[in-house]
């Protein structure tokens, strides 16, 4: 595995467990508003982690985490990730896996082996400029499979857009939470400006709070399950 580092305490990612998140390098997506450029635009300065020393850190947080976020950068890209997976589980470590749904044929993968607890998928646009915010072409016909993947697989999981007024109004994110199932868990993440991909978006602002909840609460008529976060996001 391309490891670029890791949090060694997180409160947040990982529903309902105490948890570490670890960051992989490389994704093949290029959304402007990213606050992970680094681990988009690989170097030689990205950030390195040895796969040995995040083991090392594990064997000695075993009694006080239970839980392991695999974040990016895109996981799935990497072919290790099943591997990896089985063998944090073996320290007794429940794995979530963030993913901007990408590579359903992975996906599939660790879903029929029982590998993952939790998927968070970020669907980052509206059908109609899934190709423009993402940077990739066929990022809507490969979403569309790992959303399906995840409606008829029994596994805890949601699906979350980070937003901007730059970039999305009301009936943009109508046209996502029209391609979610309607018994998922949806979440609307804030913008927050700290480092970006695109450098112009450093200048740019989430929503106002009121606003944000106005909206989902507009949502909510359409998709009862939407929540909101003010973390920001990927």
């Amino acid at each position: 595995m391309i490891l670029a580092h890791y949090e060694p305490l997180s409160l947040n990612d990982f529903p309902r467990r105490l948890a570490t998140t670890v960051f992989t390098v490389g994704c093949n997506f290029a959304c402007p508003y990213c606050h992970n450029p680094e681990l988009v635009n690989v170097t030689i300065d990205t950030p390195r982690l040895a796969e040995e020393s995040f083991f090392a850190f594990l064997e000695r947080r075993r009694d006080k985490l239970s839980g392991v976020c695999i974040t990016g950068g895109e996981p799935t890209l990497q072919a290790d990730l099943p591997r990896f997976i089985d063998r944090i589980r073996s320290l007794g470590f429940a794995v979530k896996l963030d993913t901007n749904g990408s590579n359903p044929d992975m996906l599939r993968f660790l879903l029929e082996q029982g590998s993952v607890a939790y998927v968070a998928m970020d669907v980052k646009a509206p059908p109609s400029r899934y190709g423009e915010v993402t940077r990739n072409a066929e990022a809507l016909r490969l979403v569309k499979t790992s959303i399906q993947l995840l409606a008829d697989f029994n596994v805890a999981s949601e699906f979350r857009t980070t937003v901007l007024p730059l970039l999305f109004n009301e009936a943009d994110i109508e046209g996502i939470v029209a391609m979610l199932p309607s018994n998922s868990h949806y979440v609307i993440q804030n913008f927050v400006p700290t480092k970006t991909l695109d450098q112009k978006f450093l200048q740019a602002r989430g929503f106002d709070i009121q606003d944000l909840e106005a909206l989902a609460q507009n949502l909510r008529r359409l998709y009862p399950a939407i929540s909101i976060s003010t973390r920001g996001g990927i």
